[in-house]
């Protein structure tokens, strides 16, 4: 009679642990998207340059879907169920195309080498693109480098790293993401205004 009282017991701690056990968290995935106006046709152009962009790459820290976080210079951390959509460097280098043609600086700018043709090629580095937390605060970080490469010569004719930094209000991976587009647009916004500088002085 008692034996058969621990049997079913026994198989009910069974059950139970591997109802705990199969609790896996969600996973949730993030973009680096944001809205741009869109470019006037009646507007010309500022340079009549058409530039190339090649597929970003990201140091080995950043090469990864997941999101990264960091309270140390020494030491990279990540999110296991908080993940990019697409790695960040398919992700960056669309919005730079995007937002080059959005700010209607050059006739075209379009993927490179998928089109050849191209007066200049723009090459990035995704040098830090985090969540840093500092002092009990979390900031969005994003550092990226930029070279650009005349197509004759192929010499380096400018070249640039851009940090940018926000603090995050709410400390959520969420809000972290949010505030990394921002720094994303900012970087490129600057870069943006480098570049008009830049080919006002070769005019």
């Amino acid at each position: 009679m008692r034996a058969k009282k621990i049997i079913p017991l026994f198989f009910l701690i069974i059950i139970l642990l591997d109802g705990c056990g199969s609790r896996v968290p969600e996973t949730h995935y993030y973009l680096i998207d944001y809205p741009l106006d869109p470019k006037s046709q009646q507007i010309e152009p500022a340079h009549h340059k058409t530039i190339g962009v090649e597929r970003f790459r990201a140091m080995p820290l950043y090469n990864d879907e997941r999101l990264v976080y960091r309270d140390s210079p020494y030491e990279g951390k990540y999110y296991n169920y908080h993940r990019w959509i697409t790695t960040p460097e398919r992700m960056i280098t669309n919005k730079m195309i995007e937002q080059l043609n959005s700010s209607n600086l050059f006739d075209q700018v379009v993927a490179f080498p998928r089109f050849s043709n191209v007066d200049y090629i723009l090459r990035g580095t995704i040098k830090t693109l985090e969540e840093w937390d500092e002092n009990n605060a979390w900031y969005a970080r994003v550092r990226l480098e930029f070279n650009l490469v005349e197509t004759t010569g192929y010499d380096l004719v400018w070249q640039k790293t851009i940090e940018k930094k926000n603090k995050v209000i709410k400390k959520t991976p969420a809000e972290v993401v949010k505030g990394i587009n921002s720094c994303v647009q900012q970087c490129i916004e600057e870069a943006e205004q480098e570049l008009d500088a830049l080919f006002s002085r070769l005019k």
